[in-house]
Parts: structure tokens; C-alpha cells; sequence
């Protein structure tokens, strides 16, 4: 079973599916924008909050063949979702939301005041019981990462995230950005986070290591697929991390190695510029650029179809 934001749909209804996408957020509700640093212009936040337009880019998600997506906002920068039930009816997509939290800009003040256990109770419930007066249900955990070490709040979230895991079922999704200052393996602190889960008695199969194409380094996403993780090129479209035509050529590469069933791509499309009616691809760029790139590497389209349905599928599924 795949819990939705308009209730459990089976694995095999899921559909095509983004597993890494925003829908509706705005970045400026973040409760500690302060540390997100002066450099950073409230101007470029990451937002969107246009019914129709956002609508309109998810009919041509369906469109184009598209059957579900993972909206990964949390709670702290404009998770809502009742909202995301009416943009699900409006363009006839699957949408699946998200519990846990982002990096600590974002997390809510009460999380200070919450002991572990406390906080691991109160995002099962989001998973079992339903968010707000409507009782919708979330549907996976995030965790997220943004400084050079897990530590401090973000920890402790991970830490609530483990507990709330092994209670549900319900698979970590993660945020894992490796910048140069970051210094782990392969540039994706997604390593340090699942040594955490491990220790804590997390699945490593119930972990979505996501960013992984920031900074790849195709011997750490190996092995991080050898621990049973499913390893997440979700920023697809993005060239100032990494061409696209070198994620092709990654992923390429590690299905050649086989490792196909534990890959998923997405583009976590956040921003009105990069949508269609920004003047972008919004979420057709996979379908209309990088699935052609895959193709003309020699990625058949059995493969293709366990990437982006098998394996979230799978990897979304709450047994």
C-alpha cells in the first residue's frame, strides 16, 4: 500500500512517479530563515503557490505520461496537505506527502522542546493517524542535512525519524547536499546519515539517498546500493551541480553494473522558473530530455520502467 494525500492506492496504481519534487512551499515561512546566511536573497527562495498554474504544470506532467509524485515540503515552509488533495483531483495525479523535516532553517521551534521520543510519536502519527483537522496522511519521513556533520537539531530529527521508521514501515527520503566543505565520501552526506540509521536499527533497503548528483562519485553510490539503498538522481536538469548528459552517463553506467533496482530520478522543481509557464520544462524535462539521453546510451526501456515505476513503487510502499 502507497498512502496518498487522498488515501492508500496500490503499488501497481502508482503510476510513472517523480519521487523528489516540491508542489506547493514557500521557503520564506522557514521559522529560522537567520541561518540560512546573509548571502542568501529572500527574493530567491524557493516558492510556489499558484493554484492553477501549478495545476496546469501537473496535467502536463500527466500529459506527458506522468502518474505521481513525491511533494517532499515539510512541515516549517508551507506543507498543506489539503492543498496538495485539491491540486491531486484538479490534474488527476497521485501525490504523496511528506513527514520529518527539512534543513534546520525549517524545522519548527516546538522540535527544540520535543525529547526524541516525543517528536518520533508526533510524525508517526502524520504517517498513521493523519495531519490537521482532515486527517490526511503523509505518506514517507525526510531528513535533511546542511551542514559539514549530522549534528544538533538535524540529529535529532534523524534520531526520530529511525524510531518513527521501524514503528511504520514507511520509507526516509533525504536531503544530502555535499558541498566542497563537506568533507565526506562522494560528496552526499547521505553516507554519515545511513552509519546513523544503522546504528538506530533503520532497513538500509527504507532509505532513499537523494541529491546523489550533486557531487556523485559512482564507487560510494555503489556501495551505498550494495547496503540495499535506493540511490536518488533527483536534481536532474540542474547543470550548475552536473550536466545532464553526465547523470545520463552515470546512470548509465550503474545499470551496467547492475544496479538497476535501486535507482529513481527526479528534479526537485521548487522555483517559478523553472517551470513551463516560467519558461522551462517543469516536471516533463525527464520525459522530454533525459529519457532520450538514456536511450541513445543503450538504456532499454525495461529499464527505463523500473526506474521510474517499479522502484518507487517499491520504494514507497508501506507493507
Amino acid at each position: 500500500m502507497i498512502q496518498t494525500v487522498l488515501g492508500p492506492v496500490k503499488e501497481e496504481e502508482l503510476g510513472v512517479c517523480l519521487p523528489h519534487e516540491h508542489i506547493w512551499c514557500d521557503q520564506n515561512y522557514g521559522p529560522r530563515k537567520d541561518l540560512m546566511g546573509s548571502t542568501r536573497n529572500p527574493a530567491g527562495f524557493m516558492k510556489l503557490d499558484d493554484f492553477d498554474l501549478v495545476a496546469s504544470e501537473l496535467r502536463a506532467y500527466k500529459d506527458a505520461g506522468g502518474g505521481a509524485l513525491v511533494e517532499v515540503t515539510c512541515d516549517g515552509w508551507g506543507r498543506d496537505l489539503d492543498m496538495l488533495a485539491r491540486l491531486s483531483e484538479a490534474a488527476e495525479v497521485h501525490i504523496v506527502s511528506t513527514s520529518g523535516y527539512y534543513i534546520e532553517p525549517h524545522i519548527p521551534y516546538f522540535v527544540d522542546d520535543y525529547p526524541v521520543e516525543r517528536l518520533a510519536d508526533h510524525i508517526t502519527a502524520e504517517i498513521e493517524k493523519g495531519v490537521g483537522e482532515s486527517g490526511r496522511r503523509c505518506g514517507l519521513f525526510k531528513s535533511a542535512i546542511h551542514r559539514a556533520r549530522v549534528e544538533a537539531i538535524e540529529l535529532k530529527v534523524l534520531k526520530a525519524v529511525a524510531i518513527a521508521q521501524k514503528r511504520t514501515g514507511a520509507a526516509i527520503t533525504t536531503h544530502t547536499t555535499g558541498s566542497r566543505r563537506m568533507e565526506v565520501p562522494g560528496g552526499t552526506v547521505g553516507v554519515h546519515q545511513l552509519e546513523i540509521l544503522k546504528g538506530e536499527g533503520v532497513d538500509p533497503s527504507r532509505l532513499i539517498v537523494g541529491h546523489v548528483d550533486e557531487r556523485p562519485d559512482i564507487d560510494v553510490l555503489c556501495a551505498l546500493a550494495d547496503e540495499g539503498c535506493f540511490i536518488q538522481f533527483d536534481v536532474i536538469g540542474k547543470e550548475h551541480y552536473l550536466l545532464d548528459e553526465t547523470r545520463a552517463e552515470l546512470v548509465h553506467a550503474l545499470i551496467e553494473r547492475g544496479y538497476v533496482n535501486h535507482l529513481m530520478i527526479s528534479h526537485d522543481r521548487n522555483r517559478d522558473y523553472e517551470m513551463r509557464y516560467g519558461g522551462s520544462t517543469g516536471y516533463c524535462h525527464i520525459f522530454e530530455t533525459f529519457l532520450p539521453r538514456l536511450r541513445r546510451l543503450g538504456v532499454s526501456d525495461e529499464d527505463i520502467h523500473q526506474v521510474m515505476t517499479l522502484n518507487p513503487a517499491r520504494a514507497l510502499s508501506i507493507k
